[in-house]
């Protein structure tokens, strides 16, 4: 998530400007819960953008987990 952060920082924006976001995970079973907890941790409870959480087989450069988002400029 500090990744996307500095993307959207680097284009003028913040996750106060994302509106839904796509996770995929190779460990679904073994990730979810804790990719909730961290997830959850970078929005306030209030302003969770939608979201689509996946498991996968597999994953570029064998990642455990992406993430994309969409965001808008206000």
């Amino acid at each position: 998530m500090d990744n996307l952060v500095i993307v959207l920082e680097g284009i003028g924006l913040s996750l106060a400007d994302v509106l839904s976001c796509r996770v995929y995970l190779t460990e679904f079973k073994r990730d979810y819960a804790r990719m909730n907890e961290v997830y959850q941790s970078y929005f306030p409870a209030q302003r969770l953008p939608a979201r689509t959480c996946v498991g996968v087989t597999g994953l570029a450069r064998d990642a455990l987990v992406e993430i994309d988002m969409v965001a808008r400029r206000r």
